[in-house]
Protein backbone atom coordinates (compact mmCIF):
# COMPACT_ATOMS: atom_id res chain seq x y z
CA UNK A 1 0.00 0.00 0.00
CA UNK A 2 1.11 3.45 -0.97
CA UNK A 3 2.11 6.24 1.60
CA UNK A 4 0.15 8.62 0.07
CA UNK A 5 -3.54 8.53 0.62
CA UNK A 6 -6.39 7.61 -1.64
CA UNK A 7 -9.41 7.08 0.07
CA UNK A 8 -11.43 6.65 -3.40
CA UNK A 9 -9.09 3.82 -4.76
CA UNK A 10 -8.17 4.83 -7.62
CA UNK A 11 -4.68 4.41 -8.99
CA UNK A 12 -3.55 2.32 -5.77
CA UNK A 13 -6.31 1.99 -3.95
CA UNK A 14 -6.51 1.71 0.06
CA UNK A 15 -7.40 4.37 2.62
CA UNK A 16 -6.72 5.91 5.89
CA UNK A 17 -3.88 8.39 6.70
CA UNK A 18 0.21 7.34 6.55
CA UNK A 19 2.46 8.17 9.00
CA UNK A 20 5.90 8.94 9.86
CA UNK A 21 7.14 9.49 13.83
CA UNK A 22 9.91 12.09 14.15
CA UNK A 23 10.64 14.59 17.16
CA UNK A 24 11.77 18.50 16.68
CA UNK A 25 14.35 18.88 19.52
CA UNK A 26 14.92 22.29 21.87
CA UNK A 27 18.32 23.75 22.37
CA UNK A 28 19.17 23.36 25.69
CA UNK A 29 20.59 26.66 25.50
CA UNK A 30 17.88 28.47 24.84
CA UNK A 31 15.10 26.54 23.65
CA UNK A 32 14.96 27.49 19.89
CA UNK A 33 14.58 24.25 17.36
CA UNK A 34 17.74 22.40 16.55
CA UNK A 35 18.39 21.53 12.95
CA UNK A 36 21.33 18.74 11.92
CA UNK A 37 24.17 20.40 10.41
CA UNK A 38 25.81 18.22 7.70
CA UNK A 39 28.85 19.65 7.92
CA UNK A 40 29.52 19.38 11.89
CA UNK A 41 27.86 15.93 11.87
CA UNK A 42 26.10 17.78 14.89
CA UNK A 43 22.47 19.34 15.93
CA UNK A 44 23.11 22.98 15.53
CA UNK A 45 21.34 25.53 16.87
CA UNK A 46 20.43 28.91 14.37
CA UNK A 47 19.43 31.33 17.44
CA UNK A 48 22.54 30.83 19.74
CA UNK A 49 24.92 29.21 17.68
CA UNK A 50 25.23 25.94 19.76
CA UNK A 51 25.93 22.62 18.69
CA UNK A 52 24.96 19.23 19.83
CA UNK A 53 26.24 15.56 19.65
CA UNK A 54 23.02 13.95 18.57
CA UNK A 55 24.14 11.30 21.02
CA UNK A 56 24.46 13.69 24.31
CA UNK A 57 20.52 14.38 23.92
CA UNK A 58 17.70 12.30 25.07
CA UNK A 59 17.35 8.59 23.55
CA UNK A 60 14.31 6.72 21.89
CA UNK A 61 13.30 3.61 20.96
CA UNK A 62 12.98 1.48 18.22
CA UNK A 63 9.61 -0.73 17.47
CA UNK A 64 12.58 -4.25 16.69
CA UNK A 65 12.99 -5.20 12.86
CA UNK A 66 13.75 -8.74 13.20
CA UNK A 67 9.98 -9.48 12.85
CA UNK A 68 8.74 -6.46 11.72
CA UNK A 69 5.56 -7.57 9.49
CA UNK A 70 4.54 -9.25 13.20
CA UNK A 71 6.00 -6.67 15.48
CA UNK A 72 4.95 -3.61 13.91
CA UNK A 73 1.09 -3.37 12.44
CA UNK A 74 0.95 0.12 11.66
CA UNK A 75 -1.81 0.79 14.74
CA UNK A 76 0.58 2.58 16.88
CA UNK A 77 -1.12 5.86 18.67
CA UNK A 78 0.99 8.87 17.70
CA UNK A 79 3.51 9.14 20.50
CA UNK A 80 3.72 12.66 22.67
CA UNK A 81 7.32 13.81 20.68
CA UNK A 82 5.58 13.09 17.21
CA UNK A 83 2.84 15.95 18.07
CA UNK A 84 5.01 18.51 16.83
CA UNK A 85 5.74 16.25 12.99
CA UNK A 86 3.51 17.22 10.16
CA UNK A 87 2.62 15.60 6.57
CA UNK A 88 3.43 17.55 3.47
CA UNK A 89 1.19 16.08 0.78
CA UNK A 90 0.99 16.91 -2.33
CA UNK A 91 -1.86 17.39 -4.48
CA UNK A 92 -0.39 16.68 -7.75
CA UNK A 93 1.40 13.25 -7.48
CA UNK A 94 0.36 12.29 -4.30
CA UNK A 95 3.92 12.04 -2.45
CA UNK A 96 4.19 12.40 1.25
CA UNK A 97 6.49 13.63 2.96
CA UNK A 98 7.36 14.21 6.64
CA UNK A 99 8.95 17.26 8.72
CA UNK A 100 8.97 19.36 11.85
CA UNK A 101 6.38 21.46 12.14
CA UNK A 102 9.21 24.94 11.40
CA UNK A 103 10.32 23.46 8.28
CA UNK A 104 8.61 24.86 5.24
CA UNK A 105 8.04 23.74 1.68
CA UNK A 106 6.70 25.18 -1.48
CA UNK A 107 7.58 22.63 -3.59
CA UNK A 108 7.26 18.80 -4.08
CA UNK A 109 10.71 16.76 -3.84
CA UNK A 110 9.06 14.54 -6.95
CA UNK A 111 7.65 16.18 -9.37
CA UNK A 112 8.19 19.91 -8.48
CA UNK A 113 4.53 20.97 -7.78
CA UNK A 114 3.71 23.87 -5.43
CA UNK A 115 0.47 21.81 -4.66
CA UNK A 116 0.52 21.27 -1.33
CA UNK A 117 -1.43 20.47 1.65
CA UNK A 118 -0.30 19.80 5.26
CA UNK A 119 -1.71 17.63 8.25
CA UNK A 120 -0.95 16.34 11.84
CA UNK A 121 0.56 12.94 11.87
CA UNK A 122 -1.96 9.85 12.81
CA UNK A 123 0.23 7.27 13.81
CA UNK A 124 3.96 6.53 15.07
CA UNK A 125 6.62 4.86 13.24
CA UNK A 126 10.56 4.52 13.75
CA UNK A 127 13.57 3.14 11.69
CA UNK A 128 16.18 1.30 13.39
CA UNK A 129 19.45 3.39 11.83
CA UNK A 130 20.35 6.48 9.76
CA UNK A 131 22.94 7.75 7.81
CA UNK A 132 23.25 11.59 8.29
CA UNK A 133 23.04 14.24 5.23
CA UNK A 134 27.41 14.54 4.90
CA UNK A 135 26.63 17.84 2.84
CA UNK A 136 24.05 20.84 2.25
CA UNK A 137 21.81 21.85 -0.54
CA UNK A 138 24.48 24.02 -2.00
CA UNK A 139 27.16 21.59 -2.03
CA UNK A 140 24.59 19.13 -3.63
CA UNK A 141 23.99 21.59 -6.25
CA UNK A 142 27.91 22.08 -7.14
CA UNK A 143 28.13 17.81 -7.36
CA UNK A 144 25.37 18.43 -9.84
CA UNK A 145 26.98 21.30 -11.65
CA UNK A 146 29.84 19.41 -11.77
CA UNK A 147 28.65 16.00 -13.08
CA UNK A 148 26.72 18.12 -16.08
CA UNK A 149 29.64 19.43 -17.45
CA UNK A 150 31.55 15.94 -17.56
CA UNK A 151 28.71 14.88 -19.62
CA UNK A 152 28.74 16.03 -23.49
CA UNK A 153 26.17 17.24 -26.10
CA UNK A 154 24.06 18.69 -23.10
CA UNK A 155 21.69 21.51 -23.93
CA UNK A 156 23.24 24.72 -23.32
CA UNK A 157 19.70 25.66 -21.59
CA UNK A 158 18.77 22.55 -19.92
CA UNK A 159 19.14 24.27 -16.09
CA UNK A 160 18.93 27.21 -14.00
CA UNK A 161 19.66 28.75 -10.61
CA UNK A 162 15.62 28.69 -10.01
CA UNK A 163 15.23 25.26 -11.17
CA UNK A 164 18.57 24.16 -9.40
CA UNK A 165 17.17 25.83 -5.81
CA UNK A 166 14.20 22.65 -6.11
CA UNK A 167 16.33 20.53 -4.83
CA UNK A 168 15.75 18.60 -1.59
CA UNK A 169 16.93 16.99 0.82
CA UNK A 170 15.06 13.54 1.39
CA UNK A 171 15.59 10.58 4.14
CA UNK A 172 14.74 7.61 1.94
CA UNK A 173 13.50 4.60 3.93
CA UNK A 174 15.34 1.59 3.06
CA UNK A 175 15.35 -2.44 3.92
CA UNK A 176 19.21 -3.64 3.98
CA UNK A 177 19.85 -7.29 3.85
CA UNK A 178 22.42 -9.70 4.24
CA UNK A 179 22.34 -13.52 3.09
CA UNK A 180 23.89 -16.39 2.79
CA UNK A 181 23.87 -18.07 -0.70
CA UNK A 182 23.74 -21.23 -1.69
CA UNK A 183 23.14 -22.19 -5.53
CA UNK A 184 22.71 -25.90 -6.79
CA UNK A 185 24.02 -24.76 -10.27
CA UNK A 186 23.15 -26.43 -13.30
CA UNK A 187 25.04 -25.45 -17.09
CA UNK A 188 27.56 -26.71 -19.32
CA UNK A 189 30.88 -27.16 -19.16
CA UNK A 190 32.82 -25.91 -22.02
CA UNK A 191 36.40 -27.43 -23.45
CA UNK A 192 38.46 -26.17 -25.90
CA UNK A 193 36.79 -24.12 -29.02
CA UNK A 194 33.04 -24.65 -27.32
CA UNK A 195 33.93 -21.60 -25.54
CA UNK A 196 33.16 -20.00 -28.70
CA UNK A 197 29.71 -19.12 -29.38
CA UNK A 198 30.21 -18.97 -33.09
CA UNK A 199 32.71 -22.47 -32.50
CA UNK A 200 29.65 -24.44 -30.56
CA UNK A 201 26.62 -22.97 -33.02
CA UNK A 202 28.72 -24.10 -36.91
CA UNK A 203 30.69 -26.95 -35.01
CA UNK A 204 30.55 -30.52 -33.69
CA UNK A 205 32.18 -31.67 -30.83
CA UNK A 206 35.38 -33.47 -30.57
CA UNK A 207 37.58 -35.24 -27.82
CA UNK A 208 39.35 -31.72 -27.72
CA UNK A 209 36.55 -29.24 -27.94
CA UNK A 210 33.34 -30.48 -26.42
CA UNK A 211 30.67 -29.39 -23.70
CA UNK A 212 29.67 -31.14 -20.89
CA UNK A 213 26.50 -30.94 -18.58
CA UNK A 214 27.43 -29.85 -15.76
CA UNK A 215 25.90 -30.03 -11.82
CA UNK A 216 27.71 -27.97 -8.93
CA UNK A 217 27.34 -26.27 -5.64
CA UNK A 218 28.35 -23.01 -4.97
CA UNK A 219 27.88 -21.35 -1.46
CA UNK A 220 29.30 -17.73 -0.80
CA UNK A 221 27.39 -14.00 1.23
CA UNK A 222 25.92 -11.00 -0.03
CA UNK A 223 26.44 -8.55 2.51
CA UNK A 224 23.90 -5.38 2.93
CA UNK A 225 22.05 -5.32 -0.68
CA UNK A 226 19.91 -2.08 -0.33
CA UNK A 227 16.18 -1.73 -1.22
CA UNK A 228 13.69 1.11 -1.27
CA UNK A 229 10.83 0.77 0.32
CA UNK A 230 8.93 3.95 -1.18
CA UNK A 231 6.61 3.11 -4.42
CA UNK A 232 6.71 6.91 -5.19
CA UNK A 233 10.61 6.73 -5.93
CA UNK A 234 11.60 4.86 -8.74
CA UNK A 235 13.44 1.50 -7.76
CA UNK A 236 16.08 1.84 -11.10
CA UNK A 237 16.28 6.06 -10.10
CA UNK A 238 17.10 4.65 -6.15
CA UNK A 239 20.06 2.00 -7.16
CA UNK A 240 21.28 4.90 -9.16
CA UNK A 241 22.37 6.00 -6.12
CA UNK A 242 24.07 3.16 -5.07
CA UNK A 243 26.53 2.19 -3.21
CA UNK A 244 26.68 3.77 0.42
CA UNK A 245 28.77 3.21 3.36
CA UNK A 246 26.89 1.51 5.80
CA UNK A 247 30.22 1.75 8.35
CA UNK A 248 28.43 4.94 8.76
CA UNK A 249 25.11 3.74 9.72
CA UNK A 250 24.22 4.84 13.18
CA UNK A 251 21.08 4.69 15.60
CA UNK A 252 18.58 5.88 14.57
CA UNK A 253 17.78 9.75 16.16
CA UNK A 254 15.19 12.17 15.67
CA UNK A 255 17.96 14.80 15.92
CA UNK A 256 19.19 13.84 12.56
CA UNK A 257 15.63 14.64 10.75
CA UNK A 258 15.58 18.38 11.64
CA UNK A 259 15.71 20.91 8.50
CA UNK A 260 15.57 17.74 6.46
CA UNK A 261 12.43 15.45 4.91
CA UNK A 262 11.77 12.14 5.18
CA UNK A 263 9.46 9.23 3.81
CA UNK A 264 7.95 6.34 5.37
CA UNK A 265 8.03 2.71 4.01
CA UNK A 266 5.18 1.46 2.26
CA UNK A 267 6.44 -1.87 1.35
CA UNK A 268 8.11 -4.05 3.71
CA UNK A 269 10.40 -6.85 2.33
CA UNK A 270 7.25 -9.45 2.18
CA UNK A 271 5.73 -7.09 -0.06
CA UNK A 272 8.61 -7.13 -2.22
CA UNK A 273 10.00 -10.76 -2.42
CA UNK A 274 9.90 -10.95 -5.98
CA UNK A 275 11.89 -7.94 -6.86
CA UNK A 276 14.29 -8.39 -4.16
CA UNK A 277 15.37 -12.65 -4.94
CA UNK A 278 15.20 -11.23 -8.47
CA UNK A 279 18.14 -8.98 -8.11
CA UNK A 280 19.35 -11.53 -5.56
CA UNK A 281 19.61 -13.95 -8.40
CA UNK A 282 21.44 -12.02 -10.56
CA UNK A 283 24.42 -11.50 -7.93
CA UNK A 284 23.96 -15.25 -7.57
CA UNK A 285 24.00 -16.08 -11.47
CA UNK A 286 27.17 -13.58 -11.78
CA UNK A 287 29.23 -15.32 -9.17
CA UNK A 288 28.26 -18.74 -10.82
CA UNK A 289 29.61 -17.47 -14.23
CA UNK A 290 32.93 -16.38 -12.61
CA UNK A 291 33.96 -20.02 -11.17
CA UNK A 292 34.68 -22.28 -14.19
CA UNK A 293 34.67 -25.66 -12.73
CA UNK A 294 37.52 -26.53 -14.41
CA UNK A 295 36.83 -26.31 -17.71
CA UNK A 296 37.72 -23.23 -20.31
CA UNK A 297 34.57 -21.34 -19.76
CA UNK A 298 31.35 -22.35 -17.40
CA UNK A 299 27.33 -21.44 -18.23
CA UNK A 300 24.85 -21.33 -15.77
CA UNK A 301 21.50 -22.28 -16.65
CA UNK A 302 19.05 -20.44 -14.73
CA UNK A 303 15.85 -22.28 -16.06
CA UNK A 304 17.69 -25.30 -14.04
CA UNK A 305 19.44 -24.11 -11.27
CA UNK A 306 18.14 -23.82 -7.85
CA UNK A 307 18.99 -21.22 -5.03
CA UNK A 308 18.35 -21.08 -1.69
CA UNK A 309 19.10 -18.06 1.13
CA UNK A 310 19.75 -18.75 4.28
CA UNK A 311 20.78 -16.95 7.68
CA UNK A 312 19.22 -13.78 6.99
CA UNK A 313 19.50 -10.33 8.74
CA UNK A 314 17.30 -7.59 7.56
CA UNK A 315 17.90 -4.05 8.77
CA UNK A 316 15.42 -1.32 8.14
CA UNK A 317 17.34 2.45 7.87
CA UNK A 318 16.67 5.97 6.32
CA UNK A 319 19.17 6.97 3.71
CA UNK A 320 20.26 10.62 2.82
CA UNK A 321 19.38 11.44 -0.89
CA UNK A 322 19.39 14.99 -2.91
CA UNK A 323 16.38 14.60 -5.12
CA UNK A 324 16.16 17.38 -8.13
CA UNK A 325 12.78 17.18 -10.76
CA UNK A 326 12.73 19.47 -13.86
CA UNK A 327 11.00 20.05 -17.11
CA UNK A 328 12.94 20.45 -20.00
CA UNK A 329 11.50 20.22 -24.09
CA UNK A 330 7.74 19.20 -22.45
CA UNK A 331 9.36 16.32 -20.40
CA UNK A 332 10.03 15.88 -17.04
CA UNK A 333 13.22 14.41 -15.74
CA UNK A 334 14.41 13.54 -12.17
CA UNK A 335 17.89 13.14 -10.57
CA UNK A 336 19.06 12.16 -7.39
CA UNK A 337 22.52 13.39 -5.85
CA UNK A 338 23.69 10.19 -3.04
CA UNK A 339 23.91 12.37 0.41
CA UNK A 340 26.82 10.48 1.73
CA UNK A 341 28.73 10.39 -1.27
CA UNK A 342 27.90 13.08 -4.06
CA UNK A 343 27.17 10.59 -6.85
CA UNK A 344 24.63 12.23 -9.68
CA UNK A 345 22.70 10.01 -11.50
CA UNK A 346 19.85 10.53 -13.51
CA UNK A 347 18.66 10.70 -17.32
CA UNK A 348 20.37 13.86 -19.26
CA UNK A 349 19.01 15.21 -22.70
CA UNK A 350 21.18 15.74 -25.38
CA UNK A 351 21.40 18.76 -27.84
CA UNK A 352 19.60 18.50 -30.78
CA UNK A 353 20.57 15.86 -33.32
CA UNK A 354 23.22 14.32 -31.07
CA UNK A 355 21.11 11.19 -29.87
CA UNK A 356 21.08 10.32 -33.54
CA UNK A 357 24.18 10.36 -33.64
CA UNK A 358 24.91 8.14 -30.91
CA UNK A 359 22.42 5.68 -31.54
CA UNK A 360 23.82 5.39 -35.17
CA UNK A 361 27.21 4.63 -33.63
CA UNK A 362 25.80 2.13 -31.25
CA UNK A 363 24.34 0.64 -34.39
CA UNK A 364 27.29 0.35 -36.64
CA UNK A 365 29.00 -1.59 -33.68
CA UNK A 366 25.94 -4.35 -33.44
CA UNK A 367 26.61 -4.63 -36.75
CA UNK A 368 30.28 -5.45 -36.69
CA UNK A 369 29.58 -7.39 -33.75
CA UNK A 370 27.60 -10.10 -35.88
CA UNK A 371 30.11 -9.78 -38.77
CA UNK A 372 32.82 -10.96 -36.34
CA UNK A 373 30.74 -13.92 -35.44
CA UNK A 374 30.45 -14.96 -38.90
CA UNK A 375 33.99 -14.91 -39.85
CA UNK A 376 34.89 -16.72 -37.00
CA UNK A 377 32.95 -19.27 -38.21
CA UNK A 378 34.42 -19.37 -41.54
CA UNK A 379 37.74 -19.40 -39.92
CA UNK A 380 37.10 -22.52 -37.85
CA UNK A 381 36.08 -24.36 -41.96
CA UNK A 382 39.54 -22.93 -43.02
CA UNK A 383 41.96 -25.83 -42.50
CA UNK A 384 38.89 -28.33 -43.85
CA UNK A 385 38.42 -25.66 -46.78
CA UNK A 386 42.44 -26.08 -47.74
CA UNK A 387 42.74 -29.77 -47.45
CA UNK A 388 39.84 -30.04 -49.50
CA UNK A 389 41.00 -27.76 -52.29
CA UNK A 390 44.67 -29.99 -52.08
CA UNK A 391 42.21 -32.90 -52.90
CA UNK A 392 40.63 -31.07 -55.90
CA UNK A 393 43.68 -29.60 -57.20
CA UNK A 394 45.01 -31.55 -60.56
CA UNK A 395 49.10 -31.77 -60.33
CA UNK A 396 48.98 -33.11 -64.34
CA UNK A 397 52.50 -34.41 -64.93
CA UNK A 398 53.16 -36.47 -61.30
CA UNK A 399 56.81 -37.04 -63.05
CA UNK A 400 57.14 -32.92 -63.31
CA UNK A 401 56.19 -32.84 -60.05
CA UNK A 402 58.40 -35.24 -58.34
CA UNK A 403 61.06 -33.71 -59.93
CA UNK A 404 60.90 -30.58 -58.49
CA UNK A 405 60.07 -32.10 -54.95
CA UNK A 406 63.30 -33.36 -55.14
CA UNK A 407 65.29 -30.70 -57.10
CA UNK A 408 63.66 -28.65 -54.03
CA UNK A 409 63.31 -29.46 -51.10
CA UNK A 410 64.42 -27.16 -48.33
CA UNK A 411 62.03 -24.14 -50.51
CA UNK A 412 59.25 -26.91 -50.45
CA UNK A 413 59.30 -27.50 -46.60
CA UNK A 414 59.81 -23.76 -46.01
CA UNK A 415 57.01 -23.68 -48.11
CA UNK A 416 54.77 -26.05 -46.22
CA UNK A 417 55.69 -24.57 -43.10
CA UNK A 418 54.55 -21.16 -44.24
CA UNK A 419 51.43 -22.19 -44.81
CA UNK A 420 51.11 -24.14 -41.90
CA UNK A 421 51.75 -21.28 -39.88
CA UNK A 422 49.35 -19.07 -41.77
CA UNK A 423 46.64 -21.40 -41.41
CA UNK A 424 47.58 -21.98 -37.83
CA UNK A 425 47.29 -18.22 -36.80
CA UNK A 426 43.94 -17.68 -38.86
CA UNK A 427 41.82 -20.64 -37.52
CA UNK A 428 42.77 -20.78 -34.04
CA UNK A 429 44.73 -17.85 -32.83
CA UNK A 430 42.45 -14.89 -35.18
CA UNK A 431 39.47 -16.22 -33.96
CA UNK A 432 40.33 -16.43 -30.17
CA UNK A 433 41.71 -12.90 -30.96
CA UNK A 434 37.95 -11.73 -32.38
CA UNK A 435 36.52 -13.52 -29.37
CA UNK A 436 38.30 -11.52 -27.28
CA UNK A 437 36.93 -8.00 -29.15
CA UNK A 438 33.56 -8.96 -29.51
CA UNK A 439 33.65 -9.40 -25.24
CA UNK A 440 35.48 -6.23 -25.36
CA UNK A 441 32.55 -4.60 -27.77
CA UNK A 442 29.71 -5.90 -25.99
CA UNK A 443 30.62 -4.83 -22.92
CA UNK A 444 31.27 -1.42 -24.15
CA UNK A 445 27.89 -1.31 -25.61
CA UNK A 446 26.21 -2.81 -22.29
CA UNK A 447 27.96 0.14 -20.67
CA UNK A 448 25.66 3.23 -20.23
CA UNK A 449 25.70 6.23 -21.97
CA UNK A 450 27.13 9.45 -19.81
CA UNK A 451 23.47 10.67 -20.59
CA UNK A 452 21.60 7.67 -19.20
CA UNK A 453 20.88 7.01 -15.90
CA UNK A 454 23.56 4.62 -13.74
CA UNK A 455 23.01 0.98 -13.74
CA UNK A 456 22.55 -1.12 -10.81
CA UNK A 457 25.71 -1.90 -8.78
CA UNK A 458 27.52 -5.25 -9.54
CA UNK A 459 28.03 -7.96 -7.03
CA UNK A 460 31.79 -6.61 -6.18
CA UNK A 461 29.64 -4.27 -4.20
CA UNK A 462 27.88 -6.43 -2.07
CA UNK A 463 30.15 -9.58 -2.34
CA UNK A 464 31.04 -10.19 1.33
CA UNK A 465 35.10 -11.02 1.45
CA UNK A 466 35.18 -11.74 4.73
CA UNK A 467 32.87 -15.46 3.97
CA UNK A 468 34.56 -18.36 3.05
CA UNK A 469 33.90 -18.94 -0.32
CA UNK A 470 32.97 -22.95 -2.11
CA UNK A 471 32.22 -24.48 -4.99
CA UNK A 472 32.28 -27.71 -6.26
CA UNK A 473 31.04 -29.93 -9.11
CA UNK A 474 28.69 -32.49 -8.17
CA UNK A 475 29.40 -34.51 -11.13
CA UNK A 476 32.91 -34.57 -10.50
CA UNK A 477 35.69 -34.23 -8.31
CA UNK A 478 35.84 -31.83 -5.41
CA UNK A 479 36.66 -28.13 -6.41
CA UNK A 480 37.32 -25.75 -3.17
CA UNK A 481 38.89 -22.55 -3.25
CA UNK A 482 42.07 -21.63 -1.62
CA UNK A 483 41.86 -19.37 1.62
CA UNK A 484 42.35 -15.21 0.41
CA UNK A 485 40.55 -15.78 -2.54
CA UNK A 486 38.67 -12.85 -3.61
CA UNK A 487 36.18 -11.76 -6.02
CA UNK A 488 36.79 -12.98 -9.75
CA UNK A 489 40.11 -14.72 -8.96
CA UNK A 490 39.76 -17.78 -11.02
CA UNK A 491 43.27 -18.66 -11.11
CA UNK A 492 43.89 -19.78 -7.40
CA UNK A 493 41.30 -23.26 -7.67
CA UNK A 494 42.54 -25.73 -5.48
CA UNK A 495 41.69 -29.03 -6.99
CA UNK A 496 41.19 -32.32 -5.15
CA UNK A 497 40.22 -35.54 -5.79
CA UNK A 498 37.41 -36.50 -2.65
CA UNK A 499 33.91 -36.16 -3.57
CA UNK A 500 31.45 -34.48 -0.84
CA UNK A 501 29.14 -36.18 0.63
CA UNK A 502 25.26 -36.03 -0.30
CA UNK A 503 23.97 -33.16 1.51
CA UNK A 504 20.58 -33.36 3.09
CA UNK A 505 18.46 -30.28 3.08
CA UNK A 506 16.89 -28.97 6.38
CA UNK A 507 13.68 -26.44 6.76
CA UNK A 508 14.40 -23.80 9.60
CA UNK A 509 11.19 -23.75 11.80
CA UNK A 510 11.63 -20.19 12.75
CA UNK A 511 11.97 -18.80 9.56
CA UNK A 512 9.89 -15.96 8.64
CA UNK A 513 7.78 -16.20 6.13
CA UNK A 514 9.65 -13.47 3.74
CA UNK A 515 12.71 -15.97 4.57
CA UNK A 516 10.80 -18.88 3.46
CA UNK A 517 10.15 -17.51 0.05
CA UNK A 518 14.00 -17.68 -0.70
CA UNK A 519 14.30 -21.18 0.05
CA UNK A 520 14.59 -23.76 -3.26
CA UNK A 521 13.79 -20.64 -5.58
CA UNK A 522 14.14 -21.21 -9.31
CA UNK A 523 16.83 -18.79 -10.54
CA UNK A 524 15.39 -15.78 -11.68
CA UNK A 525 11.97 -16.81 -11.52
Amino acid sequence: MAIWDNPTGGRFGGSGTKVFSANSTKCPNCASNLVFDSDHGACICRNCGGLFDPDTLDKVGSFGILNPEKNYDGTIEVSKEDADRIEIVCNSCGAEIVTDKNTASTFCAFCGSPALVTRRLTREFKPDYIIPFKFDKEKAISYFEEHCATISHLPKNFKSKKVLAKMTGLYVPTWIISTEVEVNVVGKGNKGKMVDDAYSEYHSASSKDYSMLTYGKVKFRLKNVPFDGEIKIANRLMAAAEPFDYSELVKFRPEYLQGFFAEKYDEQPLDMTDRIYKRLDRYALRVCEEITFGYDGFVPDTNASITRYNNQNIKYALLPCWFLSLDYDGRNYQYIVNGQTGKVSGEFPYAKGWETIERTGRKAKMEAISFNTGLRAGLYLLPALLLGGVRLFRFGDSFKWMKFVYNNPGELILLLVLLGLVTYFLAEILPKLLHSKEKKDIESLSKASSHDIAAEQGVEAYYDTSFPVTAYETTKDFISLEEGWKYGEQSQFDFKTAMPEAEEETSDENATEFEKQGHGRRMMQ
